[in-house]
């Protein structure tokens, strides 16, 4: 039995506190932190993607367009975090589409990796654009 879904499920419950902390914290000195993090997460789902010799143009394409608009200008941060989410389910099917015409489940360490980071990548994002600032925890 392949556990792999099980332990990313782990990794998660155990960060999300750490990312709800930080969430209260609305100082700029945090956003810009968090913006650095969910820039450089997007990078390594670049890395990851290539690592795993997938060819998801789609999801590239997406990827870089968010790195774009998170360094353009603050009025875009929702567009791009709207644009991970879609980027979620453009990854996932382009993942089975590739097992559907190969005939084969291509699942590497890297694609996996790459399913993590675009998971981690929303919780992040929700994070990044949260404007409440009585969020307490």
């Amino acid at each position: 039995m392949d556990f792999t879904y099980i332990i990313i499920l782990t990794v998660i419950l155990i960060i999300s506190p750490f990312v709800l902390k930080l969430a209260s914290n609305q100082g700029k000195k945090t956003k810009q932190s968090l913006k650095f993090y969910f820039v450089l997460l997007l990078l390594t789902q670049i890395l990851l993607v290539f690592l795993g010799g997938l060819s998801l143009w789609i999801f590239l394409t997406i990827t870089v367009i968010q790195i774009v608009l998170l360094v353009l200008n603050q009025k875009f941060y929702t567009l791009a975090v709207i644009l991970n989410f879609i980027n979620t389910f453009v990854f996932f099917y382009g993942m089975i589409r590739l097992g559907q015409i190969t005939g084969i489940q291509d699942t590497s360490l890297a694609s996996i990796g790459t399913a993590f980071v675009v998971l981690t990548g929303n919780v992040l994002g929700l994070i990044f654009i949260n404007k409440d600032k009585n969020l307490k925890l």
